[in-house]
């Protein structure tokens, strides 16, 4: 098994700190240097060189981003969505989410959503920084469904949106289904069809199970319309239009009946599922700099007493490009013991940097973009 490791020259001129940009990247890969190493004798694991250097735009502005560049990382990020790249779009998506500029983050979603002709993400803040005033309003309806979607479910599901605020971000998880009955499809059809007419802020998780549970339904023989509507239903939430359009095509050849109109409204947000009661996961926050590596240490210790590393980055903000050295360690001492690492939920800015520095070849990414 080949691994990526890096290693800066202690040679390094310091005349690079004061070069800009695509300079300054350009002499850092020029000092940065291959170590090769075998791990642990017979376990196969075989490091190879990385340099980290950047091979694109988007790779520069990830790095820029780290090196607490934040506002020449902005000025590369806003000349690249003209090229219609998603992956800088969500950069600069969560670069405001993280600087707490919804006015910024909503301009960009308007055009976001004329570009490409599709739902734009849903505002939500990063990180504790800032001001925050709607954030306990963001966990005050929260439900993971049962693995059975009857009509006791979708009684506590509509219970639970009735009794948020109105403003409130819902949260439903879907990742526990394993049977939808005809009452339990048709309920969480009329449900999520008025939230959607309602205009409320949906995220939601497991959609990929259920959509795959749903698509197995209506393949059968003597499938039900109601398993084909709640599709096409979670279809119009999620904003994916061309799937919503041919599911709609089939559904009137199969049934001979007219399907529903697709209407333009906000999509919902899909996120990862949550951890469950009691699950051991390690979150961290904020910065992770040279100068509070404690998180890094935290990390360490977790991951010394875990077989199943997982860690939630969600509330992290932004990993130093001088701290990912680090980072790198300790993955690279958890393969070495045979441990599984997971990383999730972090934004896309740090999810770039780790492309960049092929900790994606170290640990399971779980962005907070999967697409």
């Amino acid at each position: 098994m080949a691994l990526p490791f890096f290693r800066r020259s202690k040679d390094k001129s310091s005349s690079s700190t004061h070069k800009p940009g695509a300079a300054a990247a350009a002499e850092r890969e020029s000092h940065e240097t291959l170590l090769t190493m075998d791990m642990g004798g017979g376990s196969g694991i075989v490091v190879e060189e990385n340099t980290g250097a950047p091979q694109s735009p988007v790779d520069e502005a990830a790095i820029l981003y780290a090196s607490g560049q934040n506002e020449t990382a902005e000025r590369m990020l806003k000349e690249v969505v003209a090229t219609g790249d998603r992956r800088a779009w969500h950069m600069l998506f969560d670069l405001y989410a993280i600087q707490n500029r919804e006015k910024d983050f909503e301009q960009l979603a308007m055009e976001y959503a004329m570009r490409f002709e599709s739902s734009p993400p849903v505002w939500q803040k990063i990180g504790g920084s800032g001001s925050s005033k709607a954030q306990p309003a963001q966990t005050a309806a929260s439900l993971e469904l049962p693995g059975l979607l009857d009509k006791k479910a979708t009684e506590a599901l509509r219970e639970s949106i009735a009794a948020a605020d109105k403003k409130a971000t819902l949260r439903i998880d879907f990742s526990r289904i394993e049977m939808v009955d005809e009452a339990g499809a048709d309920d969480c059809t009329q449900i999520l069809s008025a939230a959607r007419k309602a205009k409320r802020k949906l995220q939601v998780s497991g959609v990929d199970r259920l959509t795959a549970l749903l698509l197995d339904l209506n393949r059968a023989t003597h499938s039900r319309p109601v398993h084909w509507l709640l599709l096409l239903e979670l279809y119009q939430t999620l904003g994916r239009q061309e799937a919503f359009e041919d599911l709609a095509v089939d559904y009137a050849v199969r049934f001979e009946v007219s399907p529903p109109s697709w209407s333009a409204v906000q999509a919902a947000e899909v996120v990862q599922a949550a951890p469950a009661e009691g699950g051991d996961v390690l979150q961290l926050k904020g910065d992770i700099t040279p100068g509070n590596e404690g998180a890094i240490q935290q990390f360490s210790d977790y991951a010394a007493a875990h077989n199943d590393v997982l860690v939630d980055l969600g509330q992290v903000t932004r990993i130093d490009y001088g701290s990912v050295s680090h980072l790198i360690s300790v993955l690279m001492q958890c393969l070495g013991n045979g441990k599984s690492i997971t990383l999730r939920g972090h934004n896309a800015l740090i999810h770039e940097l780790f492309r960049v520095m092929g900790i994606d070849q170290l640990a399971q990414l779980v962005p907070r973009h999967p697409d």
